[in-house]
């Protein structure tokens, strides 16, 4: 294994949120041996807060879900119902924190407590902040799962906090619209965008310094020291999808190839493509979806020719990168500039 990195089949999971999610598909007429068939998963590993699970027995779970269920608003009303408890101490530091830019400041610094696999950032403008989220289990339709429960979990737990009906002001979502798109819209009651560079929540900034309901100095005191404590036990872990993924953004005026990656990572080139072939992806597959989100960002937000953004994302020959584009999102780019 990568130094500093985690892999599919270590207990990381904490089982809070596994365990709603099954809670929730049982309430719902699924049969629980069903959706832990394969999974190893006993019965009684749901109620014990202490167990974690594997990524491994998640995915499979989540794939048993999936393939059961026909519900396409589960995602959301999942993420509506995890509450803030089921975060564990974490939750605890958030919940008495000041306001929300306090609590979105312990989710960036302790989010590898809950979920290592998927992280998020926030981007503070003058008027709007946007929340982005970013999965590194590259499987499609977990992803999609995964993006429905992060949005939803996030307004409802704003919500919460502050005690206020905080609406965002838009929903990004990082995926092709789906025929069911007015569930979101009547969701979150704002303009829901999809085939978006990434799946976000833009809200006002001013929202940022709302004061939560049951703020307590003392108790965050506490709670955040916990979380410190924790985190230095379990040491820096880092899924290696998302290792790879800042190596390209952080060089993406000159993408390098998977041996100078590889270097960086003091690894071997074949080591690094069989971690990442565990994990379901390659490479490859991670630069063209860098490729991609820059792309299309730069597509919605310049005026630059099609041709100048083909090589800015490594692509000399225009013809290539529209074949490529094309591949990658089902559109040519002339779609998302005509949507700007």
């Amino acid at each position: 294994m990568i130094r500093g990195t985690w892999n599919l089949n270590e207990p990381l999971v904490p089982v809070n949120i596994p365990g709603t999610m099954v809670r929730l598909a049982t309430e719902k007429g699924i049969e629980q041996s069903d959706l832990l068939a394969n999974t190893e998963i006993e019965v009684s590993d749901l109620s014990d807060p202490q167990n974690k699970l594997t990524y491994q027995q998640v995915i499979v779970l989540t794939n048993n879900l999936l393939n059961i269920n026909t519900d396409p608003g589960f995602g959301l009303e999942l993420g509506e119902t995890i509450n803030i408890n089921q975060y564990g101490m974490v939750g605890y530091a958030i919940m008495s924190s000041a306001n929300l830019r306090k609590a979105i400041e312990l989710g960036l610094k302790y989010h590898t407590l809950i979920d290592p696999a998927f992280t998020f950032s926030i981007h503070e403008l003058d008027d709007y902040t946007s929340l982005r989220l970013t999965a590194h289990i590259p499987i499609p339709p977990i992803y999609e799962l995964v993006s429905d429960i992060f949005l939803a979990n996030f307004v409802s737990l704003a919500k919460f906090l502050t005690g206020q009906d905080i609406a965002p002001h838009e929903i990004h979502i990082n995926r092709t619209q789906p025929e069911h798109y007015e569930l979101y819209q009547d969701h979150f009651d704002c303009p829901v965008l999809f085939d978006q560079p990434r799946t976000a929540i833009i809200f006002p900034t001013s929202v940022l310094e709302f004061p939560h309901v049951l703020a307590d100095e003392a108790t965050a005191r506490m709670a955040e020291a916990q979380c410190e404590e924790f985190l230095l036990r379990l040491g820096p872990r880092e899924g290696i999808v998302t290792k790879v993924r800042r190596i390209l953004l952080e060089n993406s005026e000159r993408f390098p190839d998977i041996e100078s990656v590889a270097s960086e990572l003091a690894t071997s080139t074949r080591t690094l493509s069989r971690s990442l072939q565990e994990l379901g992806t390659s490479y490859q597959k991670i630069l063209d979806e860098v490729r991609k989100e820059i792309a299309i960002e730069l597509l919605k937000t310049s005026t630059s020719p099609i041709e100048d953004i083909a090589e800015k994302v490594g692509y000399n020959d225009p013809s290539n990168f529209r074949k490529a584009f094309k591949r990658w999102t089902g559109n040519p780019p002339s779609y998302y500039r005509s949507s700007k």
